[in-house]
């Protein structure tokens, strides 16, 4: 009788180990369908995000990725529990795509950030044998850099980085992994950098009161003039690099190298080492450990063949700081 009954016992226990094997591991990404995973296997995801800065405007995120697991036990003992964790078995935790080379990046898991390379050992989430869906909480980050030459330009469709990680239990030796690569669901630019010229403050060109007719009507040769000195400055030491000042606003009706005044026939022009920069655009100089700086001169302009009208006359432009 015992004999008769062994293989009844022994096939039993083969099924219910192949239902742990099939069934434990499944994951969606915002609400879709469950995917399961086999044991040993790798389950890949591919999800557009949204590129944004993040309220605290040190890191780009990479967010719209809702990550959920679950473990469907079929009757399993209660404490049988799945572990979602970054691990040297599934490879690196995030790996950042080409866009992203020259800048740091990292993850946010539950809250907690983790610059690159991301250590593992991480756990992220525990899925009991309930088959409810779970939150992996892990989102990509980029960080802001202060420096000029690392611009940051995303298209949509840009692959931006990999996710990796690994399921384990608490109940045996086996694994599986997963595999969810981000791409663009935005457009998005920025040139991270807090290099300023002139301490962000604004530089006020007061010419005074001019006669009409001693305005000239060449930009290095009017004597209505005023001089300044550009500074460059970046909060992180250590930067050298060319960089560009672009002079940018409306250019005047009569001379693309002035910008426009509230007087029609009136132009300023920015002058650095005996050029005048055209309004839009920019003369190549240098940042050196982190500081540079500039001398320029600011000199009023008008038509030719003409006499302002008198009265007060304003204007407005721009310096920007750029890299060739």
């Amino acid at each position: 009788m015992k004999m008769n009954r062994l293989p009844g016992a022994l096939v039993l226990l083969v099924l219910m180990s192949g239902a742990a094997t099939v069934e434990a591991a499944q994951c969606r990404v915002n609400g879709g369908p469950w995917r399961q995973v086999d044991t040993g296997g790798t389950l890949t995801f591919q999800v557009p995000v949204t590129v944004r800065v993040g309220a605290d405007t040190s890191r780009i995120l990479l967010e719209g990725a809702r990550l959920d697991c679950r473990f469907t036990p079929y009757g399993f003992p209660a404490w049988y529990t799945d572990h979602w964790s970054t691990s040297a078995l599934a490879g690196a935790p995030w790996t950042p795509g080409p866009k992203f080379i020259n800048q740091g990046t990292g993850l946010r898991i539950n809250g907690g950030y983790y610059n690159t390379p991301v250590p593992f050992g991480i756990r992220i989430a525990n899925m009991p044998n309930n088959a409810v869906g779970v939150p992996v909480d892990a989102t990509p980050y980029i960080l802001i850099r202060n420096n000029p030459t690392n611009p940051i330009d995303v298209r949509i469709g840009d692959v931006l980085g990999v996710l990796r990680l690994s399921q384990t239990n608490n109940y045996d030796s086996s694994r599986t992994g997963l595999s969810l690569t981000y791409t663009a669901a935005n457009n998005f630019a920025i040139s991270p950098s807090s290099c300023t010229i002139n301490n962000n403050n604004p530089i006020e060109i007061n010419f005074g009161n001019v006669p009409q007719r001693a305005i000239g009507t060449d930009p290095l040769t009017s004597s209505i003039v005023s001089n300044r000195r550009l500074t460059y400055s970046c909060p992180d030491a250590g930067i050298t690099t060319p960089i560009t000042i672009t002079y940018k606003g409306t250019s005047s009706s009569f001379d693309s190298r002035l910008l426009m005044m509230t007087n029609p026939n009136v132009g300023t022009a920015m002058v650095r080492a005996g050029a005048a920069v055209p309004v839009n655009g920019s003369f190549l100089t240098r940042i050196t450990n982190s500081v540079g700086g500039d001398d320029v001169t600011f000199s009023l302009v008008r038509r030719n063949n003409a006499i302002p009208t008198a009265g007060a006359i304003s204007g407005s432009g721009v310096l920007v700081m750029g890299v060739p």
